[in-house]
């Protein structure tokens, strides 16, 4: 802050009630299922997967008297926000929550106990073991102040997990001690002109026929790997700006207009959000209005793949709006389009409410416990790879 001349202020926040790590796991074993059998009125199920959360909302609901309310990251937040206003009503039938690390952030939940299905989970690259930041934060939503439960209490279903989840709350988490930057256009605008005016003058660069220096994505991951950072900063990853700014490579567009689009709320990882924006970018580069495109209206949900669905529906309408706002306000034609998409939203957000209170209708193929064990394996396998990468290191720098 006195780098950036900011104000800073410092608070701090001691919890009020206890929190504690259970003395055993929730389940006999790994691979039992109908472990949630057992659950309670005030629990909350932690899973990582949207098909997951269903999976165990339906066990718990088939095998108990109990019913859930589900939080993840890509319900909207108005049904985000009506899930857990209707958790927390002690006249509603609705008792436990299935909920994602969603819950971490921006919502007060009268939660009893926490209970990790699992404690592995997909970054968007590669398969991680929660760590101990984020263990505790979940975990701290059990047993908060003002809320009927006075003691928080912390579990996992397998016990294989509960190691780990000693260890990671009974240390302290290490001060935050650098901040995030991320450049600005004009950063990349005036790296990518260094960039030119050094090339131009090295003919062994020029000669590289397999490398354009001054297409976006190639800018950005040399700046990446190129940049230095003073003081206490640290360059965040630009890895999705990276991947839209590829997938945008060949639509003519101008710098600005390129870096605005890597900036869209995009899920690069989904195809058809992806399609979206390269339709848009596509119509906008040929002078045309890239309006709303949608041939058949959203419809009522008879699978959790079609609640899925309905819920990346929502975050498409998001982006387009997103999009509209940026490069078309004020336009006569993107108001029509503005109000229709704002009424397909409240479509949608109604079908996927109807979908979670018929969710027992809805059919859904899917194991959590077998979703767990690969994602298991998948870690243990890297790690014991990066280990002996590591030891054969090692070695060879004892042999020298």
């Amino acid at each position: 802050a006195k780098f950036c001349g900011d104000d800073f202020e410092i608070r701090h926040y001691e919890r009020f009630t206890p929190l504690y790590v259970a003395e055993e796991s929730f389940g006999a074993a790994s691979d039992t299922l109908g472990s949630y059998s057992k659950v309670q009125s005030g629990d909350c199920v932690i899973a990582f997967a949207r098909n997951d959360i269903f999976a165990i909302k339906r066990e718990i609901e088939n095998t108990t008297p109990h019913k859930c309310c589900v939080i993840y990251g890509s319900l909207p937040p108005q049904i985000r926000a009506e899930q857990a206003r209707r958790f927390n009503d002690p006249d509603s039938d609705y008792d436990v929550l299935v909920a994602s690390d969603a819950i971490g952030m921006g919502l007060n939940l009268n939660i009893r106990r926490i209970i990790f299905n699992s404690m592995f989970k997909s970054n968007g690259e590669k398969i991680v073991q929660l760590d101990q930041s984020a263990i505790k934060q979940i975990s701290g939503r059990a047993g908060r102040k003002n809320s009927p439960h006075s003691i928080g209490e912390v579990t996992c279903r397998d016990p294989s997990d509960m190691d780990h989840l000693r260890k990671s709350m009974s240390i302290e988490i290490p001060q935050i001690k650098k901040a995030g930057l991320l450049p600005t256009a004009n950063h990349i605008k005036l790296f990518s002109a260094t960039l030119e005016r050094f090339n131009s003058s090295d003919n062994e660069i020029n000669a590289t026929t397999d490398y354009n220096e001054q297409e976006l994505h190639n800018i950005l991951s040399k700046f990446s790997e190129m940049a230095t950072l003073q003081g206490d900063f640290f360059l965040c990853r630009q890895t999705q700006m990276q991947t839209i700014a590829k997938n945008l490579n060949d639509v003519p567009l101008s710098f600005d207009e390129k870096y605005s689009l890597c900036m869209a709320p995009v899920n690069e990882n989904c195809q058809r959000s992806m399609n979206i924006l390269k339709k848009f970018a596509q119509e906008h580069s040929d002078g045309n209005f890239s309006g709303l495109n949608r041939a058949k209206a959203p419809r009522k949900p008879i699978s959790f793949h079609d609640l899925s669905s309905l819920c990346n529906l929502h975050a498409e309408l998001d982006l387009s709006l997103w999009l509209w706002y940026r490069f078309y306000d004020g336009r006569e034609e993107n108001n029509t389009d503005q109000e229709n998409a704002m009424r397909l939203k409240e479509e949608t957000i109604f079908l996927i409410n109807s979908g979670l209170a018929d969710a027992d209708k809805l059919t859904l193929d899917h194991c959590y416990i077998e979703k767990d064990k690969r994602n298991r394996t998948s870690w243990e396998r890297k790690t014991r790879k990066s280990n002996e990468y590591n030891l054969d290191l090692t070695l060879g720098y004892l042999r020298n």
